[in-house]
Formats: structure tokens, C-alpha cells, sequence
């Protein structure tokens, strides 16, 4: 089946289901159970991991035989064919932590295109991005971010990311939600200052209908 636009869904935590318009499906950051949200067995053709901590690697709980796609060390890239459509993807590499990695490790921005749409995702990113790292995730359509500190940036540095990145889309993840059996802080945080929030079952999106100003989308899960 062909869609008129790609989709956005949040399963939860920092975990995304993108179906393109060809109806490819690609996932990012699986969980496993014990999280509290009903597990995303899902069928997916491509899968993507920001790093290897049990709530963001579960590709095991997927349905189907996807292709995985963990990064190495330093900047990964390349194009991934599925029937008609063409994924393209980059990696680039930063840290879990505002320590250089020394508490929790390495994570994973994910830059990934698809029908013409950038997405980026930012996995557990622990600290602000360098100059060096805006300039190489470049233009970002829809952004993934994490709000809920402990582990990761909180609401006031996420709000700061975002305006490095100047995305058209924001969706906040990896936040407190009654769900959540972790212990993370809620998106209030970050919500807070944000005119015209929206709040949606999934974000449908295309070139031609991206905002002009950023917007931010609240999914439900």
C-alpha cells in the first residue's frame, strides 16, 4: 500500500516506528519488557540502535528479519534499498554522558532519510552538541529528543539542543510518562515556554508539509 505521507509513531521510551510511504517500516531503539509499556513487536524491515543498554537494543522483540543497524566507532553512512524505497542513514557519535563517555559510554545520533524527510534521533545523548556534531547531523526535518534527564540531557538542555538544530518538527522521548516503571523526570520541563503544542496519535509528515516554524508533537504510545 502507498501512502500519501511518511508516519511517526512512539511505542514508547525512545523507541519509533517510521512507515515510509512506500511502506517500508523502520524502527529505532526497541525495548525489552520490564519497562512498563507494552513491548514493540512490531514488523520491521530495518532496525536502528543508538547504543547497548537493554531498554534501547532489543531488536530481538521484533517481528520479521530486519536489517540492523549498530554503529562502530566513528561516523557510519550508507543507503538501504527495500522494494522501491531508499533509506539513507548516517551516524554520528557522541556521548551518554557530559563526562565523555567515562560514566555511562558512547551513544549514537542517528540521521536518517526517507521520501525526503530528514529524522534525526539522539538516542541517550548526555550532553549539548559541539559545533562539529550540529554541522555534521546538518539539516534535521523531525527531531527525536530525549527530556528526561538521569541518564540523559534534561528538559532545559533539550530545549537548548533544539535550537541548535532548528528542526521543523520536535518530539519529545525518554521522559517520565505513568507507564514508565524507570525513574526519569516527565516532559513538563521541556514543554514549558512552547506556544501551540500539539498532541497527536502519530505524526504524518512530507517535504511539502513541513512547518515553517518548529513545532512540537506530543505522541501518545
Amino acid at each position: 500500500m502507498v501512502l500519501i505521507t511518511l508516519t511517526i509513531k512512539w511505542l514508547g521510551h525512545a523507541c519509533f516506528l517510521i512507515t515510509t510511504m512506500a511502506g517500508s517500516n523502520v524502527v529505532i531503539d526497541p525495548f525489552g519488557p520490564h519497562l512498563g509499556y507494552k513491548t514493540p513487536g512490531v514488523k520491521a524491515d530495518v532496525a536502528f540502535v543508538s547504543h547497548g543498554h537493554f531498554d534501547h537494543n532489543a531488536v530481538d522483540v521484533l517481528k520479521g528479519d530486519p536489517k540492523v543497524i549498530v554503529s562502530g566507532k566513528g561516523s557510519d553512512r550508507g543507503t538501504i534499498k527495500i522494494g522501491d524505497d531508499r533509506i539513507r542513514y548516517k551516524s554520528v557519535p557522541t556521548f551518554h554522558d557530559s563526562s565523555g563517555g567515562r560514566q555511562r559510554g558512547a551513544n549514537t545520533i542517528w540521521v536518517i532519510e526517507a521520501d525526503g524527510v530528514r529524522i534525526c534521533h539522539l538516542g541517550d545523548l548526555g550532553h549539548i552538541l559541539t559545533a562539529s556534531q550540529v554541522k555534521a547531523i546538518g539539516r534535521v526535518d523531525v527531531l527525536m529528543v530525549p527530556v528526561g534527564g538521569v541518564y540523559t540531557i534534561d528538559g532545559a538542555q533539550a530545549k537548548e539542543v533544539v535550537r541548535q538544530l532548528n528542526p521543523g518538527y520536535v518530539i519529545p522521548m525518554h521522559y517520565k510518562t505513568p507507564a514508565l516503571s524507570i525513574n526519569l523526570k516527565t516532559a513538563d520541563q521541556f514543554l514549558k515556554g512552547y506556544k501551540d503544542v500539539e498532541h497527536a496519535d502519530k505524526l504524518q509528515v512530507s517535504k511539502a508539509s513541513l512547518p515553517k516554524e518548529t513545532t512540537v508533537v506530543v505522541l501518545k504510545y
